[in-house]
Order: C-alpha cells, then sequence, then structure tokens
C-alpha cells in the first residue's frame, strides 16, 4: 500500500516538475526512505534530514528555541517549522516533516504515546496534521510514515494559489524609549529565525497569556528589566506582516514602554548586541521585517 502510494506520488511530482524534502524526527528516516525506493526517485527527491535531536531541529532546520522551548519538540508548531527549514535548506518546491513520540516511553500527561504531528510546507500554504497511533513503537513509526505520505497525495490532489495562506502567528514587539532613543537589540545566531537582524523585544504569544502579559514576559527575559523599571506609554494596534521567504504570517502586537535606567539592561541569549537609535533612523539598519511599520503603530 504504502509502495503504491509512493509510486502514484513520484508520478505526480514528476508531471508537475516539483522537487521535495524531507525533515524526519520520530520516523528516523522512514519517509525519506519510502520515496526513495522508486526507481527514478532522484528526479524529484533532493533530500532529508534525521533530526532527532532538538539542536539539529535548531541549529540546521532553524526551528525557533522559543518554539521548542514553549510549544515542545512535539507540536504542530515544530512540525511546521521543520518543513518550513528543510524547503528552504534544500530549495525544493515541497518539504515535509515529522515529529511524535513512538514509545514505549516519552509522553507526558498532555502528549501520549503515538501522538504526531506532520508538516508540510510549499510556496503558497504551511500546513500541520496531528495523529495519534496506538501500535508498538516499530508500528508507530510505520504508520506515521504512511500517514505523511497520505498527506503528500493529498496535497497533490488539491489546486493551490501562489497566496500565502497561512494562520498568523502572534507575536509581540516592544519597544523600550530613553530619552529619545529606542532600544534595538541583534538577533544572535542561536535565535531560529532573523539571525543578525535588529528588532525590538520581542516573542510569541503564548496560550493563556494576554499581549500585554507576554510582552512584560519578554521583557524581563530579554533584558532582566522588571516591571519596576519601566512605564508603558503606548499599546499600538496590531500589524498584520507577511514574510514570503519564511512563508509565514505574523500578527504583531507592538507596544512602546519608557524606561528609568538603561544600564539595568542585561541581554540574554536571544540576542548579541543593542543598541540605541532615534525612531527615524530604524529603517537604516537591517532590521526583521516591517520594523519601522511597527514603531510607527505606538510612535
Amino acid at each position: 500500500m504504502k509502495a503504491q502510494l509512493a509510486e502514484e506520488i513520484g508520478n505526480k511530482l514528476r508531471k508537475a516538475r516539483l522537487t521535495i524534502s524531507v525533515a524526519e524526527s520520530a520516523t528516523g528516516g522512514l519517509i525519506a526512505s519510502l520515496i526513495s525506493d522508486i526507481p527514478g526517485s532522484s528526479e524529484y527527491l533532493k533530500g532529508g534530514i534525521v533530526a532527532y535531536d532538538n539542536q539539529i531541529k535548531e541549529n540546521v532546520l532553524g526551528v525557533a528555541h522559543q518554539t521548542l522551548e514553549r510549544h515542545g519538540a512535539v507540536s504542530c508548531q515544530t512540525a511546521a517549522e521543520m518543513s518550513q527549514g528543510i524547503r528552504r535548506l534544500m530549495a525544493t518546491d515541497i518539504g515535509i516533516s515529522d515529529t511524535g513520540i513512538a514509545g514505549p516511553t516519552g509522553a507526558t500527561p498532555n502528549k501520549p504515546v503515538g501522538l504526531f504531528y506532520f508538516g508540510l510546507s510549499c510556496s503558497s500554504i504551511t500546513h500541520t496534521e496531528r495523529h495519534v497511533f496506538s501500535g508498538n513503537r516499530i508500528e508507530n513509526k510505520q504508520r506515521a510514515a504512511g500517514a505523511v505520505l497520505q498527506m503528500l497525495h493529498s496535497h497533490l490532489d488539491t489546486p493551490h494559489t501562489s497566496t500565502i495562506a497561512l494562520e498568523g502567528q502572534h507575536v509581540v514587539t516592544c519597544f523600550l524609549e530613553y530619552q529619545g532613543k529606542v532600544l534595538l537589540l541583534r538577533r544572535s545566531p542561536r535565535f531560529g529565525t532573523y539571525q543578525g537582524k535588529w528588532a525590538g523585544v520581542s516573542g510569541y504569544i503564548e496560550q493563556g497569556q494576554t499581549p500585554l502579559q507576554q510582552a512584560l514576559r519578554e521583557i524581563g527575559e530579554e533584558t532582566h528589566l522588571t516591571e519596576h523599571d519601566i512605564v508603558l506609554v503606548k499599546e499600538g494596534s496590531p500589524l498584520e506582516v507577511v514574510d514570503k521567504g519564511l512563508d509565514r504570517k505574523w500578527i504583531v502586537h507592538p507596544y512602546q514602554f519608557s524606561i528609568f535606567d538603561p544600564n539595568k539592561i542585561i541581554i540574554n541569549w536571544e540576542n548579541s548586541e543593542i543598541q540605541w537609535v532615534v525612531p527615524q533612523d530604524i529603517d537604516k539598519l537591517p532590521t526583521v521585517p516591517q520594523l519601522y511599520e511597527v514603531w510607527e503603530r505606538v510612535a
């Protein structure tokens, strides 16, 4: 059954002149093996990575450290970023991924044995699926690999537009102001996205947190400033930012805070250096997408 599915997928990829790459975690290479079992698969399969360790997910595939820390390796967010990362790394039309708990160990109260998340990324969409299998370790891996092929087969049978159709990821961006200048932080090489780019204090809005609560938390983590060191100046309306290169849509919730003492700032691993700039000079630096437009929401 899986062999027939892989052959049909190969025919569709060949006919459409599409290339594919694979990022695997729990399946350990089974998906790439099934695809490469088909004669002539070198026409469309460009390569794959078994990203079993989180460091490989982060440092090779570009999964954000924040994603792994807050959502875990076994999550739809990680699966999505793995598929985006492998497609970008291998320069293919489609990237597919899996991450899961094959068993018999590794379960948590919220994540049972047999839980898998799959990701598929192309120029028009990033899609994820959640599955729970009930077999032993080998059976779960084999069923997961088969399910990823089925997901890919269904994708190739469905027309897609060239418009990015991503569910927006809500983030906060905080500008800290002191004597007419705002603080920008340069993303460290260890950060999952926009390495070396300048940004405000920022991060994903976690489940159960309001944007303001998340903003205060991010300021504490990235600068070690407390609520007693800052004063909220303005909360801006959210801005939708689409990054076609990463196939991502961010919904940015902007904030401006005034701080009392810049000497108290101690940055963490997420950033490599800081710079105080007058707001009109923000665009003179290589920043994350549309940072000046985000600033204008709180100016």
